[in-house]
């Protein structure tokens, strides 16, 4: 079913980009088109009040469409990390793992690799439970990128990577006591 849709998605797209004129358009122009449907379909689906899951599936599809018939656009990566940002609410984990991992293997040089690499080892803790190689992933993202923001959120990450959801709460909510009490004390 997946692959009619996305079949029909690629030839609706080829058709449209062809258009019935006598010119034929360059891949500038049709990538500018394909990228306006894309903000069309964006705007539909994040702007809809529930949950459109079909929606969300043919956005993942047509953002890789996008990337495999314009894969040195300068759009390529932000749309397959885009990808990855629909697989997570799809709860297809593993195949935001792949999405991140070919980021950085094709776009190396994006300028939200540090981004990626966080968002990777994020998603392996958070969606897939991997927490060793989410260590690993968190440690790559201290290491290559001490100074990014990330690095900061993948410290804190890790030393939390060893307690339960249920002992993640209780340290929370004693911390926020005892913060409340400070607060309490001070007054």
């Amino acid at each position: 079913m997946r692959k009619d849709l996305l079949f029909t998605i690629l030839a609706a797209f080829t058709l449209a980009a062809c258009g019935s004129g006598s010119e034929e358009k360059g891949p500038e122009a049709k990538a500018l088109e394909m990228r306006g449907r894309i903000a069309a379909m964006e705007d539909t689906l994040f702007n809809s009040t529930g949950f459109d899951q079909r929606g969300a599936q043919e956005l993942l599809d047509v953002y890789k469409a996008y990337v495999a018939a314009f894969p040195v656009d300068s759009m390529a990566p932000e749309y397959l990390f885009r990808a990855a940002g629909v697989s997570k609410v799809l709860y297809d984990g593993h195949q935001g793992i792949f999405l991140y991992d070919r980021i950085v293997q094709d776009y190396g040089g994006w300028e939200r690799i540090p981004d990626v690499m966080y968002m990777k080892a994020f998603t392996l803790d958070s969606e897939l439970g991997m927490k060793g190689e989410a260590k690993e992933a968190y440690q790559q993202v201290i290491h290559k990128y001490p100074d990014h923001p990330f690095a900061k959120d993948a410290r804190v990450m890790m030393d939390n990577l060893e307690y339960t959801d249920a002992e993640l709460i209780e340290r929370f909510k004693a911390q926020q006591e005892a913060a409340d009490a400070a607060a309490a004390a001070g007054r």
